[in-house]
């Protein structure tokens, strides 16, 4: 699955104007970032585990390195930090995804909460929340989080 969010996001940024180029991309990967990190957070408690499926969501995802995907979760954590909304980064994705690729993040986004195999109240109502605010439909949100779940199983 996270190659196919990979894959969406490639084509997706091949079919814009060249202009917007590698800063572009850097945009979407600090927005999805900057959005796993807060969900990681989201229970006060950040598991090992969660931080892992960050990183390989990331290195997956945006073809990164280990090593850049740790610069830009680092980068991430910073950022998260100073933020007192998630609509910055949502409407930036929101604006640049595909429904499909959205559905792809949210199921990320699902991988991360699972990942230390606890869902906590918090946890949930952000990620309905950033699904929301990408204009995710409830039946996509759904799909995205049986998906998750069928991933563990």
């Amino acid at each position: 699955m996270i190659s196919k969010f990979r894959k969406l996001l490639e084509q997706t940024l091949t079919n814009e104007s060249a202009t917007a180029g590698p800063d572009k991309q850097q945009l979407i990967n600090m927005a999805a970032a900057v959005l796993f990190v807060e969900v990681m957070q989201a229970d006060h408690n950040v598991d090992k585990r969660e931080r892992e499926v960050v990183k390989l969501a990331l290195m997956e995802s945006f073809s990164l390195s280990r090593h850049d995907a740790n610069e830009l979760l680092s980068q991430a954590e910073a950022r998260v930090k100073g933020v007192t909304s998630l609509h910055e980064f949502t409407s930036m994705l929101h604006a640049r995804l595909t429904n499909e690729e959205k559905v792809s993040l949210i199921e990320q986004i699902w991988r991360i909460i699972l990942a230390d195999e606890e869902v906590d109240k918090y946890e949930e109502h952000l990620v309905r929340r950033i699904a929301e605010l990408l204009y995710v439909s409830h039946s996509d949100y759904i799909r995205a989080k049986l998906s998750a779940q069928g991933d563990l199983g």
